[in-house]
C-alpha cells in the first residue's frame, strides 16, 4: 500500500485496460472523490478505484487491511443491478489485481469476469451498531414534563 500522491501511471495504464472492457471516464482527480474512472460497458456501470501496491496480494482480507479506507469510500457508491464497483491495484513490476465489491469482496479477471473461490465477506467493514435502552423513571409520570 503506498500513500501521498495521485498514481498516475497507474491511472494511464487503468484508462487503457477498461477500454478493452467499454468506454472509460476518467474524474476530475479530486482528493475527495470516491472513485477515480467511470467504466460503461453494454450492460454495467462500473466505478473504479486505482491504487498501487508494494507486492501482490494473495487474499482478500489483504486487501481489507491494506486499503479499508478506500473500500468504505468506493462503497459509497449505491449498488444496483446495473452499477458496480471495483477496485484495481497495480504493483510495481506493472502486474495488476482486480476486485469487485459488493457484499463480498471478490478478485475478477481483467476483463471481469469472477474468479471463483476467491472472496471474502465485507461485513468487517459495517460500523457496530449499539443499542441504546431507555430508562424510564417511576418518580416521572408518563407523558407529562
Amino acid at each position: 500500500m503506498t500513500r501521498g500522491r495521485k498514481p498516475l501511471i497507474a491511472l494511464a495504464e487503468a484508462e487503457v485496460i477498461g477500454r478493452t472492457r467499454g468506454r472509460v471516464l476518467p474524474t476530475p482527480g479530486r482528493r475527495e472523490d470516491h472513485f477515480d474512472l467511470i467504466l460503461f460497458t453494454e450492460l454495467l456501470t462500473t466505478f473504479i478505484r486505482v491504487k498501487r501496491s508494494i507486492t501482490h496480494i494473495s487474499d482478500p482480507q489483504e486487501i481489507l487491511a491494506m486499503y479499508r479506507r478506500e473500500i468504505i469510500r468506493l462503497r459509497m457508491v449505491s449498488l444496483t443491478t446495473v452499477i458496480a464497483r471495483e477496485l484495481w491495484v497495480r504493483s510495481p513490476r506493472g502486474s495488476w489485481q482486480f476486485f469487485r465489491l459488493a457484499d463480498r469482496i471478490v478478485e475478477i479477471r481483467r476483463d471481469g469476469t469472477i474468479i471463483e473461490g476467491v472472496d471474502h465477506s465485507l461485513a468487517v467493514l459495517e460500523p457496530e451498531v449499539k443499542v441504546v435502552r431507555a430508562v424510564v423513571s417511576p418518580e416521572l409520570p408518563v407523558g407529562k414534563v
